[in-house]
């Protein structure tokens, strides 16, 4: 169970998860032909889960696919089958397959799995952003 209060920084986020999750979560960013037309990868080993995001991304987009990540690892998903043959390269990355529990990278299909971590990531991003502060006069309405 993953408890936060309203607003939180990404770093204690991060440790929330990993908490929840029993062992570190690492993120680490690799180029974009490492994960083959994905935003990111969570790759678990016994030890510890490894968030993998693709460089270049805005802070924005960067923060949504770790906290889609998230919601896969807090959903406690199951991996996909056949990614360390189609993604041979994220070995260079993460080292061997040796040790891999599991694997998981956006499917394809847009199926249950995927929109349960898409709504963890809406909800966890909602902790990390500023929250806007409501205008107070119809001037700041239409131009604050």
């Amino acid at each position: 169970m993953l408890t936060l209060p309203e607003q939180i920084t990404f770093e204690a986020l991060l440790q929330g998860v990993s908490l929840a999750h029993g062992k570190p979560v690492v993120i680490r960013e690799v180029p974009g032909h490492v994960l083959s037309g994905v935003s990111g990868l969570w790759v678990e080993s016994a030890h510890r889960s490894l968030v993998l995001v693709r460089s270049g991304l805005s802070e924005l987009h960067r923060m949504h696919v770790i906290c889609h990540e998230f919601g896969h690892i807090l959903l406690q998903h199951q991996g996909c089958e056949g990614l360390a043959a189609s993604m041979p390269s994220v070995f260079n990355h993460v080292g061997r397959t040796k040790g891999i529990k599991r694997m998981l990278a956006r499917s394809p299909q847009w199926n249950d799995m995927e929109k349960a971590a898409e709504e963890v990531a809406y909800r966890l991003s909602g902790f990390v952003l500023a929250k806007p502060t409501v205008p107070g006069s119809d001037f700041e309405k239409v131009f604050g």
